[in-house]
């Protein structure tokens, strides 16, 4: 099968690649930057660079495709219209490309940001839970989703991945870099919780959802099927990392945001990504993240959740 890939040079995208290397399958990656050598892209596929704003470089990438797996995202953006540029209007002109040349399945990696944080009233949030996003980021996600009803033939599937972590991820490795540093911050309190999915579980899950097996214009939260307070999590990470606890510092909304945009003016003026922004403390101060993946597993018959703790001492044996 021929299989086109956004974001395949990522921490996600390139452990998919890698899986549906080794099950035989033709690769199509498509990124924003030069392939550039063989031993920056060692992975047996073809790359494109492409221009998501521009529907004409996407044309090439996507022909016989069969299937397209999204995976490409903006999570740090300064304005509202940056994230939807980067992660709504990308998705529209990928489904033109897909309508073209008449793709037969997309799957779009969306996020738990897109429904958004728990209802106070609900212990979990599900699929049938109204969608209420509280940042620019989970509200240009939602707007991808919605660009999926002009997918022409309707054959796609959506999974809304919460936290995810593994080896050599950018975002969880500041995590670690502070917890290493002996202070962390807590996002609303050491209470608030989350969920989370081990990389190879999220991959695993997205090879499922890739198939033909019936499951068709539907959503999906995919996750470990437990819940974890901040606390218990900043402790089993420690534990893995075999470092004292942290300290925890509490931040009220009002600093963990003026936080967020003295990263990012940092971050204008150094050029660099910022560890926080002003969306991400909009996130922060929501209260919990908790869904559930009774749905998904019920539908694709995967309950083989990797449990934090043994997640997290894979991550950062693997690291060290």
């Amino acid at each position: 099968m021929r299989i086109t890939i956004t974001g395949g040079t990522g921490f996600i995208g390139k452990a998919v690649a890698r899986k549906l290397l080794e099950k035989g399958h033709s690769l199509a990656i498509l990124t924003r930057k030069k392939p550039g050598t063989a031993a920056a892209h060692p992975l047996k596929a073809d790359y494109f660079e492409v221009d998501y704003s521009n529907p004409d470089t996407l044309e090439k990438p996507l022909e016989n495709s069969d299937l397209v797996i999204h995976l490409a995202a903006a999570l740090f953006c300064r304005s509202k219209k940056g994230f939807f540029r980067a992660n709504a209007d990308s998705t529209a002109n990928l489904i033109k490309a897909a309508n073209r040349n008449k793709t037969s399945r997309f799957l779009l990696i969306s996020s738990l940001a897109a429904g958004g944080p728990t209802p106070k009233d609900s212990p979990s949030r599900d699929e049938k839970t109204e969608d209420a996003p509280v940042s620019y980021y989970g509200k240009s996600k939602l707007a991808a989703e919605k660009e999926l009803l002009k997918l022409e033939n309707g054959n796609y599937v959506i999974l809304r991945p919460p936290i995810v972590y593994g080896p050599k991820d950018s975002g969880f490795s500041k995590i670690a870099e502070w917890v290493r540093k002996g202070i962390m911050i807590v996002p609303g309190n050491s209470a608030t919780e989350f969920n989370f999915v081990y990389l190879e579980d999220l991959v695993e899950s997205i090879l499922r959802a890739s198939e033909e097996n019936g499951l068709k214009g539907e959503k999906f939260y995919v996750c470990e099927n437990k819940k974890y307070p901040w606390l218990e999590f900043i402790e089993e990470m420690a534990g893995s990392m075999k470092v004292k606890m942290p300290r925890l510092v509490n931040m009220p909304a009002s600093a963990l945001y003026a936080a967020g945009l003295a990263y990012e003016t940092f971050s204008y003026l150094g050029g660099t990504e910022p560890v926080l922004n002003r969306d991400k403390a909009r996130e922060a101060g929501a209260g919990n993240w908790i869904c559930s993946p009774e749905k998904w597993e019920k539908s694709s018959g995967f309950t083989a959740w990797t449990p934090l703790k043994e997640g997290l001492s894979k991550t950062f044996r693997e690291v060290s």
